[in-house]
Order: C-alpha cells, then structure tokens, then sequence
C-alpha cells in the first residue's frame, strides 16, 4: 500500500523526554497503519540539534526524515510547516505540535479519514485528551493548530505567511480564515490526541504586533508567498 500520511512534527529545544513519548508512540502503532504513514521532525533551531537527541532513541521501525533550521528565528512556525509542505512527498499531511501526540487509535482513524476524503478539499482538527488529569483545561477541548490536511490544499490557501515570524500568534487563526472558501474545515471531537503540558515551547506568548499585522494584511489581501526564507538541511 502507497504512504498516505506525513507527520510534520515542529520540534524547538524540548526536553528528550517528551521527543521519546512520540517516537515510542509513533513506533507502537500497528504496522499495517504505521507503513502507510511517514514522518517528519522539523527541528527548528533548537540549541542542541535534534539528531543529538536521536542517537540515544530507537527509530528503526519508522520512515523517519529530520529536518533542521540553521537559524534560530523567533516564532517560526510558519517557516517550518512551509518547509514540511515543500518536503512533503505524500497526499496528507498532519500538522503537529510538540505537546500533542498522536497514538495507535489516532492514526488508525486519521488514516481512515484521509483513505475516505482523498478526493475532496476536507481538513480536519482534533480533540485533546490530558492523561489522569480532565479537570485540565485543554481535556476535551480541540487543538487549534494540529490537523489532517491534503497538500493541494495547503498551498491553495495560501501556506503560512512567514511575515508573522519573528513575532508569537495568528498563524493558525489568519490560516483558517483565509481557508474558509477554499477548504471544509471539520473538528472530530470523537479523535483524541494526547496532550503533553512539557511539550510546549518555553517561549513569550504576546499576540499584540501579529494582530495589528493580520489585520492589516486582511485590509489589503497583501499576504505573503515569499516561502521559507531561511537556510536549512535534511539531516536524515
């Protein structure tokens, strides 16, 4: 069976720990699933590079490929899920965040959604699970920015903006929106990813400048396709 599926899994200076739950994760999946699915690190300019990390975790079992950023930019995230899309080689890809894992039963029913929806312009979120924790405030609550999206699509809505990098915020908002004519976005409240609080980025989280930019660029339909600006290798 042909791959479907591309994890695009943005990775910036998290603790090993949090790298091995998704490598564990992604290799317990069954075999018939995890053969239909490749995956990306995009490690984004971490201090200690990721392939650092990779030496002491087994990955035998996964068509992994890693990615690295040679520049530490501030809040690139849309450069790299713009590098993920170039890169990608498969129809679908998931966008991923580091404190979101996609386990057995997830692939298994994204798998399921990307086989019955190849042939239409669907995107799809996903709910969130917090482990012997559901008084947590993102238990039960979907993931804005984690999604099953087919490539074609991603480009037609037009990428990420990479203007926001350098500032924190509106890159998955600005994205949706300018989706809306382009896309179906659907949230599956019955897909659980696992949410992980050490997996977030340790990062200041002010919106201010990205807002008044978004805005702007709404105004005067002057969003950017000047993609993946910045110096970068593939390190497996």
């Amino acid at each position: 069976m042909d791959k479907l599926i591309t994890i695009n899994l943005s990775y910036y200076n998290q603790d090993i720990k949090v790298l091995k739950n998704h490598i564990n994760a992604w290799s317990n999946i069954d075999s018939q699933i995890r053969d239909r699915f490749s995956f990306f690190i995009m490690d984004d300019g971490s201090k200690v590079p990721v392939m650092n990390l990779l030496e002491t975790i087994d990955y035998s079992k996964l068509d992994l490929h890693v990615y690295r950023v040679e520049v530490d930019l501030f809040c690139n995230i849309a450069g790299v899920r713009n590098l993920g899309a170039q890169e990608c080689k498969t129809p679908y890809m998931i966008i991923c965040d580091m404190d979101t894992l996609i386990d057995n039963t997830s692939a298994k029913q994204m798998l399921i959604l990307a086989e019955k929806n190849r042939n239409s312009s669907k995107a799809f979120i996903f709910n969130r699970k917090v482990i012997n924790n559901t008084k947590h405030k993102k238990h039960n609550v979907p993931h804005p920015a984690v999604c099953l999206i087919r490539i074609i699509d991603y480009w037609n809505v037009g990428g990420c903006d990479e203007d926001l990098v350098g500032h924190y915020g509106m890159t998955d908002p600005s994205f949706w929106q300018r989706g809306k004519k382009k896309i179906e976005k659907h949230t599956c409240h019955n897909i659980y990813l696992i949410y992980m609080d050490d997996g977030e980025a340790d990062i200041k989280r002010d919106t201010k400048h990205n807002m008044k930019l978004v805005k702007e660029k709404e105004k005067n339909n002057s969003w950017s396709v000047d993609f993946v600006r910045f110096p970068w290798k593939k390190v497996l």
